[in-house]
């Protein structure tokens, strides 16, 4: 058996982890980072992820795509899907995040059925 697809989810929104905790960790093994802190913590520990769910506006002394940047500029996460999953609706946000390395671009709210699909297609098509 194939061991479950390892995602790490930086969100620092509250209500969303407690959903992405109760909905997609019957599918995924899920590290949450709910501060820049986390982030860093999950990255550089042993764990290698096969995804990242990234939010986009981080309250927090960096924002999403600053950590999506540095995550392309690593040897660990270059060719890692990142996903960015965020309330903001304009066309400059989501140009911004395709220039800083995001994989995909998804806008909050999401179906959850809509969210796994992406997320498996994702994994899919990981080099």
């Amino acid at each position: 058996m194939n061991a479950r697809p390892k995602i790490l989810i930086v969100e620092d929104d509250t209500l969303s982890l407690k959903f992405y905790k109760l909905y997609l960790s019957r599918f995924f093994n899920l590290v949450l980072a709910e501060s820049v802190e986390d982030f860093y913590n999950a990255i550089n520990s042993e764990i290698v992820f096969d995804l990242i769910l990234m939010d986009i506006s981080l309250r927090d002394d960096k924002d999403g795509l600053q950590l999506t940047a540095e995550l392309r500029a690593s040897e660990k996460y270059k060719d890692c899907p990142i996903i960015a999953l965020t309330a903001n609706i304009f066309k400059h946000d989501e140009l911004a995040a395709y220039k800083a390395g995001i994989t995909k671009f998804l806008r909050k709210p999401i179906n959850n059925n809509i969210l796994l699909k992406e997320l498996q297609l994702a994994l899919t098509q990981k080099h």
